[in-house]
Formats: structure tokens, sequence, C-alpha cells
């Protein structure tokens, strides 16, 4: 308990990433941007309503085959495929959370499987 009993302020920070699949037909069309301006508007409505403010938003792409983005066999997480691309993202600052939605995976016995999938006894495995 706090000497005066004051009440500790704090802010709490919610982070939430998703992934939309998409192309360069979609992308160059502005259908996309569409899309995206929509499900904006609508998440400051959704975040509004229970009282949460929406500090910042913003849309990345990236190309599936530079960085060898595949779903995992086994239990269709989206990973990057590290035996075919071991550097993966890269060190960017527009990078480093992204293993929030997309997760380190690797191939065993002609299967991608992710980190968590594979063996610890693999390169990639989650606690190798």
């Amino acid at each position: 308990m706090l000497k005066n009993d004051k009440k500790m302020k704090q802010i709490a920070i919610t982070k939430t990433l998703s992934y939309y699949f998409t192309d360069s037909t979609e992308t160059n069309s502005g259908a996309l941007d569409e899309k995206f301006e929509k499900l904006h508007h609508e998440m400051i409505e959704l975040f509004e309503k229970y009282g949460v403010q929406m500090a910042e938003s913003g849309t990345s792409y990236y190309g599936i085959e530079k960085f060898s983005i595949e779903h995992c066999e086994s239990c269709e997480k989206v990973m990057i495929n590290r035996d075919k691309n071991p550097s993966g993202f890269g060190n960017s600052e527009y990078t480093y959370d992204l293993d929030i939605a997309i997760i380190n995976g690797g191939d065993l016995n002609g299967k991608s499987l992710c980190e968590e999938c594979l063996p610890i006894t693999h390169r990639w495995g989650l606690h190798s």
C-alpha cells in the first residue's frame, strides 16, 4: 500500500497486429486502401465505445516470396521459413514486433513447420 494512500496513475497500452493476404492487383486498384479505411473507422468507433483512444495505426506490405512467408503445415500459423530465409525480417525498426503475428519456422521431413510445431532439436524449434 502506498504511504499517502494515493492512487498510482497508469496508462494501459494494447497492441493488436493483424494480417491480410493480398496481391498487386488488389493493392494497385485501390480496393485494399478502401477496405482498410473502412476497417480503420470501424475500429475507432469500437474503441470509443469502450473509452479507448486509438493512438496510431498503419499498414505495411511484405513480399511473401522475398521473406519466405508461409503457413505452418501443421497448425496454419503464419511463419517465416528461416531455412529458406535465415535473416528473417532483419533488424529494421519497422519490423521489430512482427514476431507477434509472423513467427519463425523451418523445414522438417519435407514440411514447413512453425517454431511451435518443430521439435526442440530443430534449429528453429521454439526452445532450441
